[in-house]
């Protein structure tokens, strides 16, 4: 919330919770303490008036779900919740939400990811099984062609050199050692591309 307020959004937090409302009343356009799971009450703070709604209630996945149904229900454009387990991830999508997040699963898993391919730099999710990651070239990677990694089904979007940047690279340019490389494909494939020693 802070985040996006300090981007220029306009963000209104709703907690049940007294003390967390008044803790960041200073920090955000609006923040109001009332129960989510009440849709008079959310109706009174105009919830329909905003394009994207975070679902952030805890352990409580009765109470996500409920209120994701609603806010589907009113039209609002994206809901996006936070759960604590895969099962509950399933039934918020299937109910309507359209990103469900597990943080201490997705943090693990990248943390796992990070660790077994120490080139690994960034990532961005496209779906559930392709990306956009950013790595170093790999050792036995290095003086190869970059068209060498489409047997991955990866292709390099980007290659950034000495300071330099390098767009869609041909094919038989070669990768150079301290080369950092942006490329779309299958997750998987392209950490093992990461991971290679």
């Amino acid at each position: 919330a802070r985040r996006l307020e300090a981007m220029g959004h306009v963000v209104l937090g709703v907690d049940i919770n007294t003390a967390r409302v008044q803790d960041i009343a200073d920090e955000i356009t609006s923040a109001v303490a009332l129960d989510a799971t009440i849709e008079d009450a959310l109706q009174e703070v105009d919830i329909t008036a905003f394009d994207t709604v975070v679902v952030a209630l805890g352990h409580a996945f009765e109470a996500s779900a409920l209120v994701t149904s609603y806010l589907k229900e009113v039209g609002i454009r994206r809901v996006i919740c936070t759960t604590e387990t895969r099962r509950h991830q399933k039934i918020l999508l299937r109910i309507g939400a359209d990103q469900v997040i597990v943080p201490d699963v997705d943090s693990g898993l990248r943390l796992a990811e990070t660790l077994a391919a120490p080139n690994f730099l960034e990532r961005v999710l496209l779906d559930t099984d392709h990306s956009v990651i950013e790595f170093k070239t790999p050792p036995s990677l290095v003086a190869k062609p970059v068209g060498s990694l489409e047997r991955y089904g990866a292709r390099v979007l980007l290659i950034q050199r000495q300071g330099q940047l390098i767009p869609a690279p041909g094919a038989d340019m070669e990768l150079w050692q301290d080369d950092t490389l942006l490329a779309v494909g299958e997750r998987e494939k392209l950490l093992e591309i990461a991971a290679k020693p």
